[in-house]
């Protein structure tokens, strides 16, 4: 069937049956074939654009309104529909792909990001793993993943507490969405950014590192797993969230005051009731213990310490930590630690910088001795070495540097 041919049937429905049937014609074209032309590629993007998104105007031709919100709601609910229904991973990548890659309409990605947050809320496993292929193809740091993924934590991880077991569960029935995710998430934060860390909100960072701790392979997700794409797509390298964590971590004492979070919770007490003894309602305070922001980056450290032993490769090249997204600590501790010299601070007096070298010892030590790093690692130690004295870190460069 010609692409007019497919255009005139698809005429004959009214939104938002015309959207539903136009994603099974463009199924039809792009997927099933030993290779897709420009022509039917082209033909698929009109499709898209006329029937699915109605950003033109059939008659005219010229770009209409776009869809009010009822209908963004009504072509969402296909979508899912459509993604859920659909058992072969590589047509269903294909075809969302089709639908919000390139994404320079902010209107799409309006709609890609309700659609993301909503799946986020019901656990649809099948729209969250072709979220996370979209952040993947697209790159977990371009201005488009990370305007989706501002648009989530802002839709789920802001003062809002009482889905964290929801959220929690992601790890498990969508792992390859939560590495990226995570991954995105670390470029939004503690970058320094005209001289300013912005930090996590507190509830965002309570789930990533829940996620991180329980599940050591977690990080690894999007790599140990490829995203199934068609014939002749070029698959973008996935990128471990490691690196952002490292950083995070490392550049947490430096930023967050050592805090107490005491909670009193009134529970009911257990007492062996005694035989003719009159039932009573006894109830007793105890002290919830809520772990602080500085506990939080603690726990993370260690579940980063753990996916650096489960990101060991024992067949090929390394691919867990570029080397180079590493090196970008130096300068923000070397800002911070010059920070405390014009105060007249002496650097290996202050505990928050030595902890955060610490820390960046224990990182670059398991992930060297676990060959986990790939990139120029000799570079790496030259400019570690630049930092200011830390006994750990200056045996780990050496020892290090001798190997090479």
């Amino acid at each position: 069937m010609s692409l007019s041919d497919i255009k005139h049937s698809l005429k004959k429905y009214e939104f938002p049956v015309s959207a539903k049937e136009a994603l099974i014609r463009i199924e039809q074209i792009l997927v099933g074939r030993a290779g897709t032309s420009n022509k039917q590629v082209d033909g698929a993007i009109e499709i898209i654009s006329e029937f699915v998104f109605c950003e033109t105007d059939r008659r005219s031709g010229r770009r209409s309104g776009g869809l009010t919100p009822l209908q963004q709601l009504q072509l969402i609910d296909i979508i899912c529909d459509y993604l859920s229904s659909c058992t072969n991973e590589s047509t269903k990548n294909t075809v969302f792909l089709s639908l919000f890659g390139g994404m320079e309409s902010q209107r799409r990605l309006k709609i890609l990001s309700i659609l993301a947050s909503m799946a986020v809320s019901a656990s649809s496993t099948s729209v969250l793993l072709a979220v996370g292929v979209w952040l993947q193809q697209m790159g977990c740091s371009s201005p488009q993943s990370l305007q989706l993924v501002e648009n989530v934590i802002r839709d789920h991880f802001y003062l809002n507490t009482s889905n964290q077991m929801t959220l929690k569960a992601l790890a498990t029935t969508a792992p390859q969405f939560v590495s990226n995710f995570i991954t995105a998430v670390t470029e939004l934060y503690l970058h320094d950014v005209q001289g300013v860390n912005k930090l996590p909100p507190k509830n965002l960072l309570e789930v990533i590192t829940s996620w991180v701790y329980s599940n050591p392979t977690l990080c690894m997700s999007a790599q140990l797993n490829p995203a199934a794409l068609s014939n002749g797509a070029i698959p973008m390298a996935a990128v471990t969230p490691l690196a952002g964590l490292i950083h995070w971590c490392a550049l947490a004492p430096l930023y967050i005051e050592t805090d107490s979070e005491m909670v009193e919770v009134a529970v009911p007490f257990k007492k062996i009731k005694i035989e003719g003894e009159k039932e009573q309602s006894i109830v007793k305070n105890y002290v919830n213990k809520s772990l602080t922001e500085s506990e939080l980056y603690i726990k993370l450290h260690l579940g980063v310490l753990h996916s650096l032993r489960a990101g060991r490769r024992t067949h090929g090249p390394p691919t867990a930590v570029n080397a180079q997204h590493l090196a970008g600590l130096v300068p923000l501790v070397q800002a911070y630690a010059h920070q405390l010299l014009q105060r007249g601070v002496k650097l290996h007096t202050d505990d928050k910088l030595q902890d955060c070298l610490d820390r960046i010892g224990q990182s670059v030590q398991v992930a060297l001795a676990n060959g986990c790093v790939y990139g120029n690692i000799n570079n790496l130690l030259t400019l570690l070495d630049t930092l200011p004295e830390n006994r750990l870190l200056r045996i780990i460069i050496k020892t290090h540097q001798q190997a090479i």
